[in-house]
């Protein structure tokens, strides 16, 4: 049998009346932890008595929260998403590299680390609030001299609705054309996953809940207007009915009004206008079985006004939340500022009697007679004159009441209740700034102290890590599987980065990069540079024991520790292809370079011996051909010779006569 709606709201009623009666219980606690923080009196300060308030919490909250705000930023990723499959390595980096930029970047991803930790180490709890959230937008947009193609496809735009149309002809290049002037709204959805922080006065949980991952009731009450109720989407006959909260004693709880206690408290007020009524809308998830089967399920409940504006089935709840020091089997626990509050108590304390002693031993109480002049006596000055009559002795007349000095015991009392805040909370003056006594202190016992500090503040960034933080980036993937259904191109660390969650298939192992480790940054940075050695010395000598991803995952580490984001400004990555690439050509064009260098002066001999030896053999081929020619000419002569003799001799024999030069 399906439960009826006006079960659903009987019994979320319930839920809610509990859950707000807890709060108010724990919400003393916080205002009183609040108040603390903000050194304000505690309510027992005599009149003439100091009043001074020492700030042991406020030291001790701001003191851890630079150190666990920098151990989760100091990485290239706060979180990385791991595949036990290499099959689903690339899914893996997308999510990492997709988580990371919706926290950091969509989100103001450091103030929502620093805020939520900040209201745990103070107010027991941080809590967020991860949604996909859809915003419409509205534009007004005005088109002139479009043509009938140019209208229809604007028609045709579901995102655009056209308010004012007007038709009118214009001449174009001589002939007359029918143009319209139209204006448009334009609605755009945008939608992103949305990160909030969550005041800890806000956030209701059943009594009994033992952990924040599946309690019977949890949920999130905060006031809203009426113009923001119907903006939410909720009907806006049924917002307008809803009664206006009044009275806001009850709503505005002790934190609250402790934490704006410089504005003399805080109380919301209707101001006149219905649009700006101040309703208190309560956003709860309960576990009820609505079918009738026996088994409850999870729903997701609006109600304001005692009635609920909207109901639905849903996986899980939004929340995340971190406790710093959980108390087992109990969801909220502990928290460093409730293990400082009655040291500060004690120490302002202390800190009041011996500024009292002080007072009193400058200016002591006196015993005096009528012969006194006691507007001199109540009016004390430096070197001052205390007048007296002449009827005796001036010693008759005012004797001091001697005060024993105490202060110096009391500031030992004032240094062993240190020791005490120390060995609470792990927050040392070794960390916050170096005291004057720790040179006197052995090195062993100085770094024992420190490695104490670091374990008790690592302790905390673990659960941290494990609990709130890690639900986080889980929750910003299962929302971008859900909601985003287009592919997103994105940019990590320069690089473009294409990011289709619809292709997500599978749930991957979410670390939290929280770079724990034992000692403090210098020594880490010793350590990485001893193992950056022993991997080059490793690769030196062939042995397979190291690489260049090894190497440059060390380099990356170093990077971390020394206060960088990451390695890659510095260092080339190896699993970057194009990196890879790019130093291996400029490698090559720097070697031929320095062979060009190295061999520039010997090529210049080489050129001046070859036209040398070009010029030497120019030399020896004309000497060459010019003995050639001598020869030719010679024989030339020779065979002239010849055949003139040949011709005197057949004109001596063909006439008979003698012929001068003929051989016969």
């Amino acid at each position: 049998m399906k439960m009826p709606d006006s079960e659903i709201n009987a019994i979320v009623a319930a839920e809610e009346r509990d859950s707000i009666d807890f709060q108010t219980q724990i919400g003393q606690d916080r205002a009183k932890l609040m108040d603390y923080y903000n050194c304000m009196p505690y309510g027992d300060e005599q009149e003439g008595q100091s009043q001074v308030v020492t700030s042991d919490v406020s030291d001790v909250i701001e003191g851890m929260l630079p150190s666990l705000v920098r151990i989760f930023t100091q990485g290239k990723y706060i979180a990385r998403f791991e595949a036990d499959n290499p099959e689903y390595d690339k899914e893996a980096d997308q999510k990492t590299a997709w988580a990371n930029y919706v926290f950091t970047r969509q989100n103001d991803g450091t103030l929502i680390l620093h805020n939520m930790f900040k209201d745990a180490l103070l107010q027991y709890t941080g809590t967020v609030k991860v949604y996909w959230d859809e915003k419409k937008e509205v534009t007004k947009e005005k088109y002139r001299g479009l043509s009938l193609f140019e209208l229809q496809k604007l028609q045709m735009d579901e995102e655009t609705e056209i308010e004012e149309q007007e038709e009118r002809i214009e001449v174009i290049q001589g002939a007359p054309f029918t143009v319209y002037d139209v204006s448009v709204k334009r609605t755009t959805t945008i939608g992103q996953t949305r990160i909030d922080n969550v005041p800890p006065e806000e956030f209701l949980i059943c009594r009994s809940a033992r952990d924040f991952r599946n309690p019977r009731f949890i949920g999130h009450r905060t006031p809203k207007t009426r113009s923001q109720l119907i903006l939410m989407g909720f009907d806006k006959d049924v917002v307008e009915t809803l009664p206006a909260d009044e009275y806001f004693d009850f709503q505005v709880s002790e934190e609250k009004n402790a934490r704006y206690w410089n504005y003399d408290g805080l109380v919301d007020t209707n101001p006149g206008d219905p649009s700006n009524d101040i309703i208190y809308l309560g956003e709860y998830y309960v576990y009820m079985d609505t079918d009738g089967d026996g088994v409850a399920e999870l729903w997701q409940i609006f109600r304001a006004g005692n009635q609920i504006l909207d109901k639905s089935q849903v996986e899980e709840h939004p929340f995340c939340v971190v406790v710093p020091i959980p108390i087992p089997h109990r969801a909220i626990g502990s928290c460093p500022a409730e293990q400082v509050a009655d040291i500060q108590y004690l120490k302002s304390t202390l800190m009041r009697q011996a500024l009292n002693n002080v007072y009193q031993t400058n200016y002591m109480r006196t015993v005096v007679n009528e012969r006194v002049d006691l507007d001199d006596l109540l009016t004390p000055r430096a070197g001052g004159i205390i007048r007296v009559n002449d009827e005796g002795p001036i010693g008759d007349s005012l004797q001091p009441l001697v005060v024993q000095p105490i202060a110096e015991p009391i500031l030992r009392m004032m240094e062993y209740v240190d020791v005490m805040r120390e060995v609470r909370t792990g927050v040392t003056r070794y960390n916050q700034g170096l005291d004057s006594e720790a040179l006197n202190k052995t090195a062993t016992g100085f770094k024992g102290i420190m490695e104490a500090s670091q374990q008790r503040l690592d302790m905390i960034a673990r659960i941290f890590a494990d609990t709130g933080v890690r639900d986080i980036f889980r929750k910003i993937i299962k929302l971008g599987m859900q909601y985003q259904n287009d592919a997103m191109q994105i940019r990590v660390m320069g690089t473009p980065m294409e990011i289709d969650p619809t292709s997500w298939r599978h749930n991957l192992d979410c670390r939290i990069d929280v770079g724990l480790g034992s000692g403090d940054r210098q020594e880490k940075i010793i350590n990485l540079n001893a193992i950056l050695g022993l991997q080059q010395q490793f690769m030196q000598q062939g042995l397979a024991l190291a690489d260049q991803a090894k190497m440059y995952n060390t380099l990356e580490r170093l990077a971390v520790e020394v206060g960088l984001k990451d390695a890659s400004p510095y260092f080339n990555d190896p699993n970057q292809p194009n990196q890879m690439l790019q130093a291996q050509v400029e490698q090559l064009t720097a070697m031929v370079q320095q062979m060009q260098a190295q061999m520039q002066n010997p090529l210049a001999e080489v050129e001046q011996i070859k036209a040398q030896a070009k010029l030497a053999t120019e030399q020896q081929q004309q000497q060459f051909d010019t003995q050639k020619m001598l020869l030719e000419m010679e024989q030339r002569q020779r065979e002239f010779q010849a055949n003139y003799l040949t011709k005197l001799t057949e004109l001596e024999l063909k006439y008979g006569q003698n012929v001068p030069g003929s051989m016969v």
